[in-house]
């Protein structure tokens, strides 16, 4: 059916509107924030993130559990805790909350991917979200460690935007092995943080790349 097939259903067009909304919303958090913080100082990271938490969590679950609501009210609250907190440990805490949730959201995209028995643009726009919701997640984690910890990484501990920004920098360069090395960690749990960044970005593409050349061999047996 190629890849503008398959959305003759109303679940399908739901997932459909989710995924891109989610990606348009990834996509300008990533890129256009930092961009609008040179030219305007407004703080609109925790905003977009809220939203990020929404719309990932509706793309993702077929039904609204009571579980799965739960976790995204703990998610919003861990968002905001983050950047009010004053106590180390609430910081911690909804710092790896958040951590964690994005992860499960990413392994909810994976499963959804298995079960695809096709490659349209759906199972792509997924395969997107979830590698930058990796990176999102350990964004946020590198962020909480480099301000708690001073000295784990080399660049700038302000608690403004701008850290927030050369962590998400610092994050997907290290999935992505680029490492340019102008951001670098210092100490033992920064070097075992940008490992583990690492390995995870590189097994979710293989993971990836394996179930999407497997639908695609599949497909063209039967065709």
């Amino acid at each position: 059916m190629g890849l503008i097939g398959g959305f003759d259903t109303k679940q399908n067009f739901k997932q459909l509107m989710s995924n891109w909304g989610l990606l348009v919303l990834l996509v300008f958090t990533i890129f256009g924030l930092p961009i609008i913080n040179v030219f305007f100082d407004i703080y609109l990271f925790g905003i977009f993130i809220t939203f990020i938490v929404v719309i990932s969590t509706y793309a993702t679950s077929e039904d609204a559990k009571p579980k799965v609501i739960v976790q995204v009210l703990v998610a919003i609250i861990a968002v905001w805790i983050t950047d009010l907190a004053e106590m180390k440990v609430i910081h911690y805490l909804s710092s790896l909350w958040l951590v964690v949730f994005f992860l499960l959201r990413v392994f909810k995209f994976i499963k959804q991917l298995s079960r695809k028995e096709e490659v349209n643009i759906l199972v792509i726009i997924e395969a997107i979200n979830g590698y930058l919701l990796i990176g999102v997640g350990f964004a946020i984690l590198v962020d909480m460690i480099s301000s708690e910890f001073t000295g784990a990484f080399n660049f700038m501990v302000d608690k403004s935007v701008h850290q927030v920004y050369d962590s998400f920098y610092y994050t997907f360069v290290s999935m992505t092995t680029l490492g340019y090395g102008d951001l670098l960690p210092l100490t033992p749990i920064a070097k075992s943080l940008a490992l583990l960044i690492t390995l995870c970005g590189q097994f979710y593409l293989v993971i990836i790349m394996a179930l999407l050349v497997g639908r695609l061999l599949a497909s063209a047996e039967k065709n």
